[in-house]
């Protein structure tokens, strides 16, 4: 039986400026992981010019499905 790993997240979302402090990513590459979709993004509805925050849940999904686990969201 496997056991039961528990990962929260503690902020769902990240300003780009924080997320780029925090990894070391210089604000233009992280720009370009954006456009390239490779980097997820909260989604901005109708305006198009504001904040910008890193979508850390769906990095943590990424990286999970990237190992040998099983996921139960």
């Amino acid at each position: 039986m496997r056991p039961n790993i528990t990962i929260t997240i503690p902020e769902p979302y990240l300003p780009l400026e924080e997320y780029c402090r925090r990894t070391g990513l210089s604000r233009n590459t992280a720009v370009q992981l954006i456009s390239d979709g490779r980097l997820p993004i909260k989604p901005k509805g109708v305006k198009k010019r504001g904040l910008v925050e890193v979508n850390m849940a769906a990095l943590t999904i990424q990286a999970l499905s990237e190992c040998d686990v099983a996921l139960t969201v």
